[in-house]
């Protein structure tokens, strides 16, 4: 029996959801105990380490290595999630960035500094996740945490144009294919207000990340714009590599 397994999530899917099916379509694992290393957002896709019967007990370790994600930056529009699945905050259409101004501000993120969690995120405060203070309008009652990240690597890969009937059909995929109570029905209402019938353009920009484990990468997607001055968001995030486990060896029963 191998000690861990490379598995692939999908947007909108569960690394709960990847093992049960796992499970179901490989019965020899079925009276195993089976537990992931390292979360990734319902937005977020790509490689899930699955460890296997006395390898959970090392889930620490294995969370605790780097990780390199490819992402892309929506700018022109800014949520209160950080991401695409969030109430919308600010819309500024033909945002202008040349390439040269982007790698210059992304290269201010490498390095070893304090991040602090993004309000929709699960750390707790007070025995609350921050999630449900910010979704009770109560965050100005706490002190949102941070943690200490290094980014070693952040590199700009394209950039590209997309229309806001392109953008909000890609939009409405993402949201419609999650489960659970992520208030999805009354974002897609504030997005389709937004850009439905709209002639508009956004900018994305598609990066590369190495970094330290718990980087919050729609974080970064959100610092990124700040410091430009215009309103961004994580488009889509995907996980590539974990240490020495790489995506392009999914499925792949590794150690």
């Amino acid at each position: 029996m191998q000690k861990v397994l490379l598995l692939k999530k999908k947007v909108g899917e569960t690394p709960l959801e990847i093992i049960s099916e796992f499970k179901k379509n490989n019965l020899e694992y079925q009276n195993q105990k089976l537990g992931y290393a390292g979360r990734l957002d319902p937005m977020a896709e790509g490689l899930l380490l699955v460890l296997i019967g006395e390898e959970c007990k090392k889930r620490k370790e294995y969370e605790k290595l780097s990780k390199i994600y490819e992402f892309e930056i929506l700018f022109g529009i800014s949520t209160d999630t950080f991401d695409v699945m969030g109430k919308i905050i600010k819309i500024n259409p033909k945002p202008r960035i040349s390439k040269e101004k982007l790698k210059d501000t992304s290269s201010k993120f490498i390095g070893r500094y304090l991040q602090e969690y993004p309000p929709y995120s699960s750390p707790r405060v007070k025995g609350k996740p921050l999630f449900w203070w910010a979704r009770e309008k109560r965050l100005d009652e706490i002190s949102i945490p941070k943690k200490t990240i290094e980014i070693s690597k952040l590199e700009l890969i394209t950039l590209r144009n997309i229309n806001s009937e392109k953008l909000l059909k890609k939009i409405h995929e993402k949201i419609e294919i999650v489960k659970g109570d992520f208030r999805q029905k009354e974002i897609l209402k504030i997005w389709d207000e937004k850009l439905k019938n709209k002639k508009l353009e956004f900018l994305i920009a598609k990066f590369s990340i190495k970094c330290s484990s718990g980087t919050y990468v729609r974080s970064i997607a959100n610092k990124i714009g700040e410091n430009l001055k215009i309103p961004s968001l994580a488009f889509s995030i995907k996980r590539k590599e974990i240490g020495k486990f790489n995506l392009e060896n999914i499925l792949i029963k590794g150690e």
